[in-house]
């Protein structure tokens, strides 16, 4: 092995690195995975620095594949930030990266554990890194939850709404603007495997195509059923980019008719296409809509309604004078020492940050959520519900997820589960979950002490509170010593409970279920519940298709680990429903049941051999 291709990797490496200072990478989620990424290239700088200055290591034949392609995918990992610009596809390049980042962390292991072997005297700077610090290093993939919901695709159903969340969130595409460049990057991706012949790409992009407009769907009915006005619009009336009614209505080239302040902002980022038919534009001049104008009027007249046209008029990153002139008078109102005006400042803020992103965008700017965080313990009740309440709403952007932590939040929160109304506790629990979607913030709110009092409104909560609690749950799950914590906190005893389909969360229980059932703890907490064997095997016959899928899952981990509950599960007839799912259930439900009908046939075929 020559030392040219470390160096060539050592350069490679440092360039990466220098990334950090680039602007165009600083977005969600693109720093995320370059920040993944840097880490292990930070641990894997100091044993190539190693490598180069040993000849008996240069030498080894053994290494030189592992570093080969170290080389070729740190180099290739360098081009896919570097050719990075904000109107590329955020799904194709974290797909790309994540793949990039597992074949250099394999690489790593692999040389590594060799100069761990053959060296008895390491350098400090080696000796001081430990393989299970590169093994974990940017570990959880989104890809899996990509492949997942492509399958449900495939197999005509819809994928859930909380995987769709869970991408949406991932990808940071939480705006109907995003989800439609986010599509057609896509689609010009498409149109080039087309041009180059790639038949497998072509098929898959297409498969993201439809995965990202299922996202758009979601987010227009989002949009819909937030509306504050109980009147139905006339979807003539609504911008295709705002999804909201137009103020200004303009016709472009391709005869399409948006809001003038939003398509302008759509033409400045760059983009010469029609959001909604995807033409090209010919010319970027806009044509007043004067017959869409007068019939918006006259409907807002007709129902009362009044048009908000100046602050609609306004370009997209620059609130208008009206709307932060109304955020500061509140934000300044969550100072006071009186009860009745910080109720009155707290329920303004939670209607303004229910309405759009720009509202939730200025609402944080102001500096609202520290102070949104301090009312959680305001002993009005009203006052801690309209907290936490617009906390949720204002959640629903990355960084405002980020800010919040930061505002130390979590044991707030806390108390709040404990503390709080209903509908505080429930919408607690739902900001917890939105908090959770962020990697780094399942250890802080696991470690905080929250899962206690989330498990503890999983059992008493109310039929909402009980839904986002085991959603938040299963989101914390995610992070390994989060699953302890659940059981240790008595959930398997509610998930048992919440397994009879008149609690119509049978689906969630068991989800919840099969994720702790792949620990020790899990397992035998599960085993002291009485009647758990015959409720899973009773879902695997009865229940929906995810709901057989995870309970196949669920049995799968503990006949395998128990004869007891192989014997339970033989005795309670879930051969012939196992049998069915393996060649009628989702793609994940056939792989489980294949293998749950092998091992019982194993397990059926050694006792009658003992007998």
């Amino acid at each position: 092995m020559e030392t040219s291709l470390l160096k060539t990797l050592l350069s490679n490496i440092s360039l990466f690195l220098k990334l950090s200072s680039s602007e165009k990478i600083n977005s969600e989620p693109i720093w995320k995975y370059y920040r993944r990424a840097k880490e292990i290239l930070k641990l894997l700088k100091p044993i190539i620095l190693n490598a180069t200055l040993s000849s008996d290591i240069t030498s080894n034949e053994l290494l030189s594949k592992a570093f080969e392609e170290l080389c070729s995918s740190v180099q290739e990992l360098l081009e896919q930030f570097e050719s990075w610009q904000p109107l590329s596809s955020k799904v194709y390049l974290v797909l790309k990266v994540e793949l990039l980042i597992s074949k250099i962390r394999n690489s790593s292991l692999e040389v590594f554990q060799f100069l761990k072997s053959s060296i008895q005297h390491l350098p400090n700077d080696l000796s001081s890194i430990s393989l299970e610090e590169i093994k974990h290093v940017g570990y959880e993939q989104t890809s899996s939850v990509i492949i997942e919901a492509i399958r449900d695709q495939l197999d005509s159903s819809e994928p859930s709404s909380e995987i769709l969340v869970k991408i949406a969130e991932s990808f940071s595409l939480n705006s109907n603007q995003e989800t439609l460049i986010e599509a057609m990057a896509l689609e010009k991706l498409k149109e080039n495997a087309e041009r180059a012949k790639r038949t497998a790409e072509v098929e898959f992009t297409g498969q993201l195509i439809a995965l990202v407009t299922r996202m758009h769907d979601r987010l227009v009915l989002i949009k819909q059923s937030q509306t504050c006005s109980p009147i139905l619009i006339p979807a003539d009336f609504i911008c295709p980019l705002s999804l909201e009614l137009m103020a200004d209505p303009v016709i472009v080239a391709s005869g399409e008719t948006y809001d003038r302040a939003f398509i302008k902002e759509w033409l400045d980022l760059g983009l010469t296409v029609c959001p909604k038919s995807r033409q090209s534009l010919s010319h970027t001049i806009f044509i007043p809509n004067y017959t869409m104008n007068a019939l918006i009027a006259n409907w807002c007249e007709s129902n009362n309604v009044k048009l908000l046209g100046p602050i609609k008029s306004m370009s997209l990153n620059q609130p208008s004078p009206l709307l932060e002139t109304e955020v500061k008078k509140s934000v300044d109102a969550l100072k006071s020492t009186s009860i009745d005006t910080q109720r009155e400042a707290t329920a303004q803020l939670r209607l303004l940050s229910k309405k759009n992103r720009d509202n939730r965008i200025e609402i944080a700017s102001c500096g609202a959520i520290s102070l949104l965080v301090d009312l959680l313990h305001s002993p009005d009740t009203k006052t801690q519900e309209n907290a936490v309440t617009a906390l949720l709403n204002l959640s629903n952007i990355d960084y405002n997820k980020t800010a919040i932590i930061n505002a130390n939040a979590v044991e707030p929160l806390i108390h709040v589960l404990e503390t709080g109304s209903p509908v505080a506790k429930e919408n607690t629990a739902a900001t917890l979950f939105s908090l959770s979607v962020i990697e780094d913030n399942r250890v802080t709110i696991g470690r905080s002490g929250a899962i206690r009092p989330l498990v503890g409104l999983l059992g008493k909560g109310t039929p909402r509170g009980k839904k986002d609690s085991a959603t938040t749950l299963y989101n914390l799950s995610r992070c390994h010593e989060n699953k302890v914590r659940i059981v240790q906190a008595g959930a398997v005893g509610y998930l048992v409970d919440l397994m009879q389909p008149a609690t119509g969360m049978v689906d969630k229980a068991v989800l919840l279920l099969a994720k702790l059932a792949t620990i020790f703890e899990g397992r035998n907490a599960i085993g002291e519940e009485g009647g758990i064997i015959p409720m899973l095997v009773e879902v695997v016959e009865l229940g929906s298709p995810r709901g057989k899928e995870n309970a196949a899952a669920a049995l799968l981990l503990l006949c395998t680990c128990r004869n007891r509950y192989c014997n339970l599960a033989l005795r309670e007839g879930a051969l012939p429903p196992i049998l069915a799912l393996s060649q009628s259930g989702t793609p994940r439900a056939k792989e489980k049941a294949q293998a749950l009908v092998s091992f019982f046939r194993q397990y059926q075929h050694g006792n009658a051999g003992r007998s």
